[in-house]
Parts: structure tokens; C-alpha cells; sequence
């Protein structure tokens, strides 16, 4: 989908602002909490400090396309079965960053579950990385 949109403008402001997408939330503004989350060309990336412009005919999936109503993503069925989300400010966020992480590893036994990386780690700033673990380990069981 094209945006009309000022490119000079951090890209999380394009869905948000110009497409009026509001599922990727503005957490910290500074690439570290993980809320601002999106998929570029399948890699999840903190769409808070990049510039529009350097997204510029690239795919960008946001949380709005992972799933719908009546066929969520796996990732989605099972953060509701396993009752992942608490307050829910940043599940759009973790849902993308997982997203990525399981289509780039596809083994269950992946050591990447307990040991993410800051750029595919989202903050929680509540007890949610049990269930968020057991989640992610059913979707891989499943893949």
C-alpha cells in the first residue's frame, strides 16, 4: 500500500499517522522497547528511527496483516490459547518480532526462544515471558 507521506518522517508514523493503522505502537522512541515493531522484507525491524525514505518501495508488514478476525496467524492463535498478552500495549510488536524469528528458525530446539537478541526482543514490562515461550515452542511444534 502507497502512503502519501512526508519521508523524513520515522517510518512508525506512516501507518499510524498517514493510513490510520494504529496497531504498532510508540513505545520508547529509541529502538529499544520493541513496541514500534515491523517486518521489512521479512526482517523485524524498530520502526521508530528509521526514516521513510530509506523504506522507499520496500515490503512492510505491520501487525494489520499478520492475521485477520477469522484466520489469525498461528503466532496469534496460540498467544490467545496460551494466554500471552496482558495489557496488550505491546503484543503487535511482539507478534511481528516472532513472526520473523520463526521464519528465519524453524527448529524447535533453537536455542534463540531463551536467548533473543535486542533486535528481536521486545521489552515487557509485565511477567509475560513464560507464556510468551510456550506459545512460540506450540507454533513450532506445529511447524
Amino acid at each position: 500500500m502507497a502512503a502519501d507521506a512526508d519521508l523524513a518522517m520515522p517510518l512508525l508514523w506512516v501507518p499510524r499517522d498517514v493510513l490510520n493503522m494504529t496497531g504498532t505502537k510508540h513505545g520508547c522512541g529509541v529502538a529499544v522497547c520493541g513496541a514500534c515493531t515491523v517486518r521489512i522484507h521479512g526482517h523485524a525491524d524498530r520502526s521508530c528511527v528509521i526514516p521513510a525514505y530509506t523504506v522507499v518501495g520496500k515490503s512492510i508488514q505491520t501487525i494489520e496483516s499478520l492475521g485477520t478476525p477469522d484466520k489469525p496467524h498461528a503466532l496469534q492463535s496460540a498467544w490467545i490459547a496460551r494466554q500471552v498478552p496482558q495489557c496488550g500495549y505491546c503484543q503487535g510488536g511482539m507478534l511481528m518480532a516472532a513472526a520473523a524469528l520463526l521464519e528465519k528458525h524453524r527448529n524447535p530446539r533453537t536455542p534463540i526462544l531463551t536467548q533473543p537478541s535486542p533486535t528481536s526482543a521486545v521489552a515487557v514490562r509485565v511477567n509475560g515471558f513464560a507464556p510468551l515461550f510456550i506459545a512460540l515452542s506450540a507454533v513450532l511444534a506445529r511447524a
